[in-house]
């Protein structure tokens, strides 16, 4: 299912790192170009401010001996565009230096080709100035051979990077593909198994209503009194799956986000006060002793749902209790958080499934029915809403000697 998922992911991240490479080369080619450009021109127009200071040396400034640097020439022009005189003289020898005539009435900084060289070029008027008589204008022409050269060898190295680069961004999708996969491949396999556990839970209490229907059905005559038995077990089975869907309703809005938490000043010492009282009625009945040690704690925090989570985790501990078994509730206040305590001494979680008993419908198989444990995602909603208050759960258990729950919530909250 996710191979053509995968395969997008791949084409889109080695897309964005080959854009994002070349982009880099395309950057480096630019402002090593501009640089190289902008050193000729910054060369140049020294040259030039040089000769227009030296008027009076103007002869000396412009002799052979005095430019050494065959890349930066004079070409010194006459009235009609007749070429006076190169210097230096050789520098120009395999090209015709007429063919600069064509920007002598331009201004500013130009860069032309000619045959297979090519300059930046700089015309300056001097005819006013009568500074180098017969001389009407002076060009400075450089020599681009080898910043060409460098960019030239700069552009090669940038195409074949940009050929690897296809090689590396394929290599860095292919990676990126698969670590974004690991998530939604996990979320994926919880989801099908949610769905296959939730499927596996409603097909056997339909089942068993659809058995005690068939009965009521092929016994019509009977007395609600002779059947009371079945229909006591059909109203059970269907409290269960409405619990169950109610529960599945919560977990489904607090995935989407759906649920939120009213937050409220509340007395967390009341909402369990009010819980144990509740469970005690059930505690007499499987000779239980609850025991409750509840320190005063205010905070901010949704009512219904920390007393939700209370009836989770009373209602586990009452559960896993044998007859005879006692339950400590304890409540105090630590570092400005409200710390809880649920004790008891019942049968205890195993070691091996202690780190997914907060797993949807994750359960021990020994010596544990389904109507015993109830629909299975009471502790996923417990974990919910502890997360959702930015709390802490943590569980140790012995099996056959008791468990012990701690949940850890911020108060939040100032007089």
């Amino acid at each position: 299912m996710f191979k053509k998922t995968k395969r997008r992911l791949v084409m889109l991240n080695a897309l964005v790192f080959f854009i994002l490479q070349n982009t880099f080369g395309v950057i480096i080619y630019v402002y090593t170009h501009y640089s190289l450009y902008h050193q000729v021109d910054q060369t140049i127009i020294e040259k030039k401010n040089h000769l227009l200071q030296e008027k009076g040396k103007i002869k000396d400034e412009l002799s052979p001996e005095r430019e050494e640097n065959y890349r930066l020439v004079y070409l010194l022009w006459e009235n009609n565009s007749k070429l006076y005189q190169v210097l230096p003289q050789d520098s120009l020898s395999k090209i015709n230096p007429a063919r600069f005539s064509q920007l002598l009435n331009t201004t500013g900084l130009q860069t032309t080709s000619i045959e297979e060289g090519s300059y930046r070029v700089l015309t300056m008027s001097v005819a006013e100035k009568k500074i180098y008589s017969p001389v009407k204008n002076i060009q400075i022409v450089y020599n681009l051979k080898r910043e060409n050269e460098m960019l030239n060898r700069l552009l090669m190295v940038i195409g074949f990077g940009s050929f690897l680069s296809v090689f590396i961004a394929l290599i860095a999708g292919i990676y990126l593909a698969n670590k974004a996969l690991i998530p939604i491949g996990v979320s994926w396999e919880k989801q099908q198994r949610f769905v296959a556990d939730a499927s596996h839970e409603l097909r056997t209490p339909l089942s068993v209503v659809k058995l005690n229907l068939e009965h009521l059905f092929r016994h019509p005559d009977a007395s609600i009194i002779q059947e009371s038995e079945t229909i006591h077990q059909v109203i059970r089975e269907i409290d269960y799956m409405s619990k169950m869907t109610n529960d599945l309703l919560t977990l489904a809005r607090s995935d989407s986000n759906q649920l939120q938490i009213i937050e409220k000043p509340v007395q967390v010492d009341e909402i369990l006060n009010q819980v144990v009282k509740d469970f005690e009625v059930l505690a007499i009945l499987k000779n239980i002793q609850i025991t409750a040690d509840i320190s005063p704690i205010r905070m901010i925090g949704d009512r219904e749902r920390l007393k939700q989570l209370f009836v989770i985790l009373l209602d586990n501990a009452i559960k896993y209790t044998k007859e005879n078994g006692s339950i400590s509730v304890k409540s105090s206040v630590k570092n400005s958080r409200a710390i809880i305590h649920i004790i008891d001494n019942g049968i205890g979680i195993p070691r091996k499934d202690l780190p997914y008993i907060f797993d949807r419908y994750y359960r021990s198989d020994k010596s544990r029915t389904r109507h015993s444990e109830g629909s299975g995602l009471g502790l996923s909603i417990a974990n919910w809403i502890i997360h959702a208050h930015s709390g802490k759960i943590h569980v140790t258990s012995t099996e056959r000697k008791g468990t012990h729950v701690s949940v850890s919530l911020p108060i939040t909250y100032k007089n």
